[in-house]
């Protein structure tokens, strides 16, 4: 028996040209190409940055973790949307005899949109995976977060502050499935701003990075946040907890465009840096490994044991399921369909199926 960390995360443009951009932005669009004006914008905003540096952080934190672990563990690295993709590396790994894979994604928080969307690639007959699906309140992780804004707020000293603690939004259907995301960052806040003995006017959370994907999403967005105020502190400490590493949504969705909104309105902006390859970070990730370990390694089929989530229902009460899961369905009723079990939790949560 041969053991392996697959490490993976959500992967940068591989050239930043239009169609560097387009073809990155086509995969995550699961082949349906984007308008010329989309990739154009999304272009401009990487430029804007220099390029996204998630590659190289991330290479960095697979090393050090490497490094951590010794010859414990084999250690791969792969990316859903850019080279090296998922199903390329698992291949590897059958070709390297692993035979027990644990998935580490680098999302603390786990959402159909997020998580799920890399279960979708992880699929061999050779191989049984132990994925794990959420390392958020990891104590390392939440540490870091409260020394970094404790920092900034120390520095500022007795001025007026507020931490605005964030996290990539989701579409607002992601309610009706029961995606545990949402209240997951909302529990992470809490303890954040226990830790951190923020008073209620000095915090709260809001929501970046949304896109056009044809739904609304979830609200307040931060943008549309800072607009709405009447009154403002004098600083504003934007902490986006949903991400570790710097990449677009940082450099750009809070450092240029927050930024720019806090230089109009007349307040100091504050971001702390990312947990990028910080040792805590490394902590974090060791100790989740360790603390998962022995979870049940199973095999996984891939897309027929997921759904499609960047579709909504066309009405309340229809789940958006692949053809051959509706047909089942149809066969069999809801409770007698196989899905995976947290799938099946939430969909127990929201009503949709009987426990």
């Amino acid at each position: 028996m041969r053991t392996a960390i697959l490490v993976m995360t959500y992967g940068s443009p591989e050239e930043y040209t239009f169609e560097g951009i387009a073809e990155f932005f086509t995969n995550i669009r699961r082949g349906r190409r984007p308008s010329d004006d989309e990739i154009s914008h999304l272009l401009s905003n990487y430029l804007k940055i220099d390029g996204s540096p998630l590659q190289e952080i991330t290479k960095k934190e697979v090393d050090l973790l490497r490094e951590r672990l010794g010859d414990t563990y084999e250690i791969y690295f792969a990316n859903k949307f850019s080279r090296p993709f998922i199903p390329d590396v698992i291949n590897k790994m059958e070709q390297d005899g692993i035979t027990d894979c644990i998935c580490l994604i680098l999302e603390p928080q786990y959402s159909i949109y997020s998580v799920m969307g890399y279960e979708k690639f992880l699929t061999s007959s050779k191989i049984k995976f132990n994925l794990i699906k959420e390392w958020y309140l990891n104590e390392h992780l939440i540490n870091f977060w409260v020394e970094e804004i404790n920092k900034i707020i120390n520095r500022i000293d007795n001025q007026s502050y507020k931490v605005i603690f964030t996290a990539h939004s989701v579409p607002e259907i992601a309610k009706e499935y029961g995606d545990p995301y949402i209240e997951q960052v909302e529990n992470m806040v809490k303890l954040l701003a226990k830790k951190l003995n923020l008073l209620p006017e000095n915090f709260t959370n809001a929501w970046q990075s949304e896109s056009d994907i044809g739904m609304p999403w979830i609200k307040p967005d931060v943008l549309e946040y800072l607009r709405a105020q009447d009154n403002h502190p004098e600083n504003y400490i934007f902490a986006p907890i949903s991400f570790i590493s710097d990449h677009i949504e940082t450099l750009f969705d809070n450092d240029i465009e927050c930024k720019e909104i806090c230089k109009e309105i007349g307040v100091n902006y504050h971001r702390p840096p990312m947990p990028n390859y910080d040792s805590r970070l490394i902590d974090a990730l060791v100790s989740t490994i360790e603390e998962n370990k022995n979870n049940e390694f199973v095999y996984l089929d891939g897309e027929t044991g997921t759904f499609n989530e960047m579709e909504s229902p066309s009405k309340k009460d229809d789940l958006k399921m692949p053809a051959f899961v509706k047909k089942l369905i149809a066969k069999k009723g809801k409770e007698n369909v196989k899905m995976p079990e947290h799938i099946r939790k939430m969909l127990i949560k929201a009503g949709k199926i009987k426990e």
